[in-house]
């Protein structure tokens, strides 16, 4: 059966029946006659829906479908209450349990290129074409572990060959796919919560947020224990336009420069410790740099200082005896302070001392990262006729920085602070790469592509 406009069934929620309609956005719940009345007089308990998700029988398929509805109100007309979904999986099988899903899209198949499934290929003579591709254990890349929620997951890229004689449809497809594999599993929220995953791992690799996907193939096994694609998961509002532009100019880390280390940087995006609310929402958009921008870059530099320096700032023992001789003088400030008022103002100055400041972090950043990132970042400045000095660095984007943030807009802007901004974006993908393990002329050609900027040597 192929893609319907509208889909309709049953389900059960708060132990009552309902018809439902579906157009693939908005769920409506029509409930029976006879308990009407009831949810209309109790309408205050169905302000918003409580489950996770929603299971229902679906008429046209004749199998599960599951909603994962929008944590907001629910809305209402005539007694039939409508809920916006976030996401649907609609089960092509009656099958219990989940233990593979894949993905696939334009930047998947950028960044673990199709192309290198083509082992030969022949033009000869009267129009005779031929193409031989490699085998599929010469297009897999090895299996990476993570963990999320307390599972373990395996990451693998791979490539699929398709082959059909449908009219207006290419002869043979190359496609390229991201799976994750995991044991079988009913808990759909886990499933979703993969969904989000990949996709931030996505954006991540391309360094922008417009990356979509929108349709996700989910396998298990068959009431005839055959291990085959049950469903699909829908991401209802993952329909946006892609940005060819991005793709064709191969603005994305391929595979092959993280391989090995897939698991390691999916782990830290499902634990929420690798910083990405700093990447730009398109391609075209990171070319901007405005004041919130501005700030979130510097943020995301700060926040990967810290988990690359835990212990901060390496300091000289006369710096530390001063830092503690201030330190001592503040508590007997405050315990001397003679209202609340004024020790939580003691207690902030106390916290200052011994931070370290954004431009120490940049000083430290360039005597640590100099040996890889001065081929980018010496040639970058010396294009803009400026040399590249890590303390002067730091002094002008911890001006500027601060200037934003605290609403000084009518202080003159340092031209060159953008310059810092965008090779600071650099050093981030540097510290957050090097963190794992990967090789330095690896991150190099990480960052060539990415930000397509040639290394100079």
């Amino acid at each position: 059966m192929g893609d319907l406009e509208f889909y309709s069934g049953k389900l059960v929620y708060k132990e009552m029946e309902f018809n439902f309609l579906f157009d693939k956005c908005e769920l409506r719940l029509i409930p029976l006659k006879a308990i009407a009345a009831v949810v209309y007089e109790e309408k205050e308990n169905w302000q918003y829906i409580e489950a996770p998700y929603l299971v229902g029988s679906c008429n046209e398929t004749e199998t599960k479908i599951i909603f994962f509805c929008e944590q907001q109100g629910i809305g209402s007309y005539n007694n039939i209450l409508r809920i916006f979904v976030d996401a649907y999986i609609l089960y092509r099988f009656d099958c219990n349990e989940i233990d593979k899903i894949s993905f696939s899209s334009p930047e998947i198949d950028g960044i673990f290129p199709v192309g290198q499934a083509i082992a030969e290929q022949k033009w000869l003579e009267e129009g005779i074409v031929t193409v031989q591709t490699k085998k599929f254990s010469a297009t897999t890349s090895e299996k990476q572990y993570f963990i999320v929620e307390g599972k373990d997951v395996t990451v693998h890229f791979g490539i699929a060959r398709t082959t059909n004689r449908k009219i207006g449809e290419p002869p043979i497809v190359l496609q390229s796919s991201m799976f994750f594999e995991f044991e079988p599993t009913s808990d759909y929220q886990f499933i979703f919560r993969l969904w989000r995953i990949a996709k931030t791992f996505i954006q991540y690799l391309c360094y922008r947020k417009n990356c979509y996907l929108p349709i996700v193939d989910v396998y298990g096994f068959d009431r005839e224990k055959m291990h085959l694609k049950i469903a699909t998961l829908n991401v209802t509002d993952e329909w946006g336009k892609e940005e060819k532009r991005a793709i064709e100019t191969k603005r994305y880390i391929q595979q092959k420069y993280i391989s090995g280390f897939e698991g390691k940087i999916l782990e830290d995006i499902g634990d929420n410790m690798l910083y990405t609310r700093h990447i730009p929402d398109t391609y075209l958009s990171g070319q901007t740099i405005d004041e919130a921008r501005f700030v979130m870059i510097t943020a995301a530099f700060e926040w990967e200082f810290r988990r690359n320096y835990p212990e901060g700032i390496k300091k000289a023992e006369s710096t530390i005896e001063i830092e503690q001789k201030i330190t001592a003088e503040i508590d007997k400030l405050i315990d001397e302070a003679p209202s609340r008022k004024l020790k939580k103002k003691y207690k902030f100055l106390r916290k200052l001392v011994g931070a370290n400041s954004l431009q120490a972090e940049i000083m430290q950043i360039g005597e640590d990262y100099s040996d890889l990132m001065d081929s980018f970042g010496k040639p970058l400045y010396l294009l803009n006729n400026v040399e590249l000095k890590y303390p002067e660095m730091g002094e002008r984007l911890a001006n500027q920085r601060n200037d934003f943030a605290h609403g000084n807009l009518d202080k003159d802007f340092n031209g060159t602070a953008l310059l810092d901004l965008l090779y600071l974006s650099y050093l981030i993908y540097a510290m957050q790469l090097r963190a794992y393990g990967i090789s330095d002329e690896n991150i190099k050609n990480a960052i060539s592509g990415l930000f397509h900027y040639r290394v100079y040597e």
